[in-house]
């Protein structure tokens, strides 16, 4: 039986490659004095492919992209602009709310996250989901990192319940859905594009699994 449920963020809840390329041409024009030598494109691209979908911090991003452009930028300022401004452009994928919206408000919920504390809330915050959560497990505060199964563990024992109890729901089949299997959770991949909705994966919010869907309310999901 489900008695809690525990999520992944990053492409997962929060739309974030679909966020990240608004907020990019938007530094871009605003830095427009030292980068446009640069195509829009272009910059946006290698940012992107040197991001590596949020698993190379930003500090590292902005060091290369300082040295190949031969930008006459700090990291720091780079760094700064994208901490304090990123989460005003995030969003979370269609349906998302929607389907948090019908959850009973008794049941535990539970995040796990990789990154920076910090942003990571702050991102959180500004697709509207901060009061959602009974437990928020970031890996900067935990000193703990996906795939590490004393992650999930740890947040899992906070929501007062047993792996088996849990159904978890993540984006990244190797960080987040086989360790979760391997504890004993239910776990359901949000995979990318135009993917067959099964018990197992989905792509839409709008279409949810069945081991989701029965998480709502009768009387709201029928």
């Amino acid at each position: 039986m489900i008695r809690a449920l525990l999520f992944d963020l990053d492409e997962t809840l929060h739309d974030r490659s679909g966020s990240l390329p608004y907020f990019l041409e938007n530094q871009y024009e605003r830095f427009s004095a030292y980068v446009s030598h640069i195509p829009l494109d272009e910059y946006v691209s290698v940012f992107l492919e040197l991001d590596q979908g949020g698993r190379v911090w930003k500090d590292v991003v902005y060091a290369e992209m300082i040295c190949r452009f031969q930008l006459s930028l700090s990291v720091e300022v780079l760094l700064h602009d994208y901490v304090t401004r990123y989460p005003t452009f995030a969003s979370s994928f269609p349906g998302v709310d929607a389907f948090f919206a019908q959850l009973p408000p008794d049941l535990p919920i539970g995040l796990l996250s990789n990154g920076r504390t910090t942003f990571q809330r702050a991102v959180l915050e500004a697709i509207g989901l901060t009061s959602a959560f009974t437990q928020i497990g970031i890996s900067e505060q935990e000193g703990l990192r996906k795939p590490d199964p004393a992650f999930f563990l740890r947040v899992t024992d906070r929501l007062g319940v047993r792996p088996e109890e849990v159904l978890f729901v993540g984006d990244n089949y190797d960080h987040d859905i086989l360790p979760a299997r391997a504890l004993g959770m239910q776990a359901i991949w949000k995979r990318t594009g135009d993917v067959a909705l099964t018990d197992t994966h989905f792509s839409d919010w709008h279409q949810l699994p069945l081991p989701l869907q029965n998480l709502i309310p009768k009387e709201i999901h029928p």
